[in-house]
């Protein structure tokens, strides 16, 4: 009788897992993928603004972080974004590299990633049962019996776990599958939302609401710099949005007292702008601080500029403004200080920051220490990428590694 092995999660990790299962094995074994809701890869949908930027060319451990630094080497060696490339395009899928090593299907379009992946599972019957949310796992004499929460059961000889993390829980990743895992024995570092929106004082984004802006945002903790990013800034309501944004927030997950600077003319040095606003004083010496920062600076953000400056009454004549008060609003326009106060949470949040610990499974195959013939790939691990098509090549690279090894012990 034929080995079967279930797939628990119909996403990045569990589609190309089966693929990649059938690949290793042929007709040597079962494949069933399990998926919570009602059809899969919804969330692949949602990457990349829609676009699917599926991964990245110049993706290195480097680019991950987790109680294990190291963690990701070998499995991107194993499986490189090349390799991403070269599977994708013998599913039909050419690419296209565009800014910053950023890799998306040439159509630009994520559906034709899921299309790509559901049509090739459907070519090579594998079944998928949909609506089958896994509530609980147990074994016996080498056996698992997979039960959900409806009461269906499946049995299988080897288990991939492949339900993400808790980010984006409208999608599916609720982080059902930690829960469940840690019920059972592992145990996982602290979950934060990674790749979002973060949160600030809100008397120092409230006026700029709606406002974009194309900056350097850096990031200290405390007075140690951590990282910098370039690229638009979106101010909202509650903080700040935008690709830097979204790049730097999985900082917040380890890192206390983080706060940002904004650098609204990264083109110049301080001094620069200095002298720029030196010389503007001249120019419109016949009007006020309304009108100060007109060609310079959008409007509303020149008068927060001006307010952070010292200066209430944005009836200033123009004339009067000191060499000491220019040098502050060119240290503000350098320097606009935000503190982080939370990330904008997980309904918000592209990925997880934090997941089941490393150390519990094989740095080489990604079985469990603790669970013999249960493997985990992608985002339930705490693995966290940057921004840019990082996340989705760790799902690729795990999911290639853990199934090999999955398929090499069942046949």
């Amino acid at each position: 009788m034929k080995k079967t092995l279930a797939i628990v999660g119909g996403g990045a990790v569990g589609l190309s897992s089966a693929i990649h299962a059938y690949n290793f094995a042929k007709d040597k074994i079962n494949i069933i993928i399990l998926e919570k809701l009602d059809r899969v890869g919804k969330k692949i949908l949602a990457t990349g603004n829609g676009r699917c930027n599926f991964t990245n060319i110049y993706a290195t451990y480097e680019n991950f972080y987790g109680e294990d630094s190291f963690f990701t080497k070998y499995f991107l060696e194993q499986f490189s974004s090349q390799d991403t490339i070269n599977f994708f395009y013998n599913l039909g899928v050419l690419h296209t590299v565009l800014e910053n090593g950023k890799v998306y299907p040439y159509s630009e379009q994520a559906s034709s990633i899921l299309d790509a992946l559901r049509n090739k599972i459907d070519s090579l019957n594998i079944p998928i049962k949909t609506e089958f949310d896994v509530k609980n796992i147990s074994k016996k004499n080498d056996k698992f019996k997979i039960t959900s929460a409806k009461g269906e059961t499946v049995l299988a000889d080897k288990i991939i776990f492949a339900t993400g993390g808790t980010a984006s829980p409208n999608l599916g990743t609720n982080g059902g599958g930690i829960k469940l895992l840690k019920s059972l024995g592992h145990s996982s570092t602290p979950l934060t939302p990674a790749l979002v929106q973060l949160k600030t004082p809100t008397e120092k984004v409230k006026a700029l609401k709606g406002i974009k802006i194309t900056g350097n945002l850096k990031m200290y903790s405390k007075d140690t710099f951590l990282k910098e990013e370039y690229g638009e800034i979106l101010f909202t309501d509650y903080g700040i949005s935008g690709p830097p944004v979204f790049q730097l927030s999985t900082l917040f997950a380890r890192y206390k007292n983080l706060i940002g600077y904004i650098d609204f003319m990264p083109n110049f040095t301080e001094e620069d702008v200095f002298n720029i606003l030196k010389d503007r004083k001249k120019i419109l010496s016949y009007t006020n601080l309304e009108n100060y920062f007109n060609g310079l600076l959008n409007k509303r953000l020149g008068n927060i500029i001006a307010k952070t400056s010292g200066i209430e009454k944005l009836s200033f004549l123009v004339k009067n403004l000191t060499d000491d008060i220019l040098k502050n609003m060119a240290y503000h326009i350098k320097n606009y200080k935000l503190e982080i106060l939370d990330t904008n949470g997980f309904n918000n949040a592209q990925v997880t920051a934090g997941g089941l610990k490393t150390k519990e499974f094989n740095d080489k195959t990604l079985e469990s220490k603790i669970i013999k013939g249960l493997y985990c790939a992608g985002e339930i691990l705490d693995v966290v990428g940057d921004c840019g098509g990082f996340n989705l090549q760790w799902a690729w690279a795990s999911s290639y590694v853990a199934t090999k090894a999955c398929v090499k012990s069942m046949i």
